[in-house]
Protein backbone atom coordinates (compact mmCIF):
# COMPACT_ATOMS: atom_id res chain seq x y z
CA UNK A 1 0.00 0.00 0.00
CA UNK A 2 1.45 3.24 -1.10
CA UNK A 3 0.86 6.52 0.71
CA UNK A 4 0.43 9.94 -0.83
CA UNK A 5 2.58 11.40 1.95
CA UNK A 6 5.85 12.83 0.66
CA UNK A 7 8.85 13.57 2.87
CA UNK A 8 11.07 16.45 1.83
CA UNK A 9 14.62 16.50 3.15
CA UNK A 10 16.34 19.89 3.61
CA UNK A 11 20.11 19.80 3.63
CA UNK A 12 21.98 21.11 6.66
CA UNK A 13 23.31 24.67 6.71
CA UNK A 14 20.67 26.00 4.37
CA UNK A 15 21.60 23.91 1.38
CA UNK A 16 25.36 24.08 1.59
CA UNK A 17 25.52 20.30 1.41
CA UNK A 18 28.79 20.05 3.31
CA UNK A 19 27.49 20.66 6.83
CA UNK A 20 30.19 21.66 9.29
CA UNK A 21 32.93 20.31 7.03
CA UNK A 22 32.28 23.19 4.65
CA UNK A 23 33.39 25.64 7.36
CA UNK A 24 36.96 24.28 7.37
CA UNK A 25 38.71 27.15 5.61
CA UNK A 26 36.49 29.80 7.18
CA UNK A 27 37.16 28.44 10.65
CA UNK A 28 40.91 28.33 10.03
CA UNK A 29 40.85 31.90 8.76
CA UNK A 30 38.89 33.02 11.80
CA UNK A 31 41.40 31.34 14.10
CA UNK A 32 44.24 33.01 12.21
CA UNK A 33 42.60 36.42 12.66
CA UNK A 34 42.17 35.86 16.41
CA UNK A 35 45.79 34.73 16.83
CA UNK A 36 47.02 37.75 14.84
CA UNK A 37 44.97 40.14 16.99
CA UNK A 38 46.33 38.60 20.19
CA UNK A 39 49.88 38.85 18.87
CA UNK A 40 49.36 42.52 17.99
CA UNK A 41 47.97 43.21 21.48
CA UNK A 42 50.99 41.57 23.14
CA UNK A 43 53.48 43.34 20.87
CA UNK A 44 51.74 46.67 21.45
CA UNK A 45 51.97 46.18 25.21
CA UNK A 46 55.66 45.36 24.97
CA UNK A 47 56.27 48.39 22.77
CA UNK A 48 54.43 50.71 25.18
CA UNK A 49 56.36 49.26 28.10
CA UNK A 50 59.73 49.78 26.46
CA UNK A 51 58.98 53.20 25.01
CA UNK A 52 59.95 55.01 28.21
CA UNK A 53 63.38 53.42 28.63
CA UNK A 54 66.56 53.03 26.68
CA UNK A 55 68.87 55.33 24.76
CA UNK A 56 66.13 56.91 22.66
CA UNK A 57 63.88 57.65 25.63
CA UNK A 58 62.46 61.08 26.23
CA UNK A 59 64.55 62.69 28.99
CA UNK A 60 62.12 63.70 31.70
CA UNK A 61 62.92 66.24 34.42
CA UNK A 62 64.35 64.61 37.53
CA UNK A 63 63.14 67.08 40.15
CA UNK A 64 60.33 68.91 38.38
CA UNK A 65 62.26 72.19 38.91
CA UNK A 66 63.53 73.43 35.53
CA UNK A 67 66.34 75.52 37.07
CA UNK A 68 67.76 72.55 39.00
CA UNK A 69 67.40 70.30 35.98
CA UNK A 70 69.27 72.80 33.81
CA UNK A 71 71.99 73.11 36.46
CA UNK A 72 72.37 69.32 36.63
CA UNK A 73 72.54 69.17 32.83
CA UNK A 74 75.28 71.83 32.67
CA UNK A 75 77.28 70.00 35.36
CA UNK A 76 76.88 66.67 33.55
CA UNK A 77 78.05 68.21 30.27
CA UNK A 78 81.12 69.73 31.97
CA UNK A 79 80.15 73.37 31.47
CA UNK A 80 80.57 74.05 35.20
CA UNK A 81 82.75 72.38 37.81
CA UNK A 82 81.62 70.75 41.05
CA UNK A 83 82.27 73.87 43.15
CA UNK A 84 80.17 76.04 40.86
CA UNK A 85 77.45 73.36 40.81
CA UNK A 86 77.30 73.21 44.62
CA UNK A 87 77.28 77.02 44.95
CA UNK A 88 74.42 77.44 42.47
CA UNK A 89 72.48 74.51 43.91
CA UNK A 90 72.71 76.08 47.37
CA UNK A 91 71.49 79.39 45.95
CA UNK A 92 68.52 77.65 44.33
CA UNK A 93 67.69 75.86 47.58
CA UNK A 94 67.48 79.13 49.54
CA UNK A 95 64.96 80.69 47.15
Amino acid sequence: MRSNYRVEVTPMMGGCGWGMAGMGLGGAFGLLVVVAMLALAVLGGVWLGRRGSGPGADPRPVSGDPARDKLRQRYAEGEIDEEEFERRLAALTWR
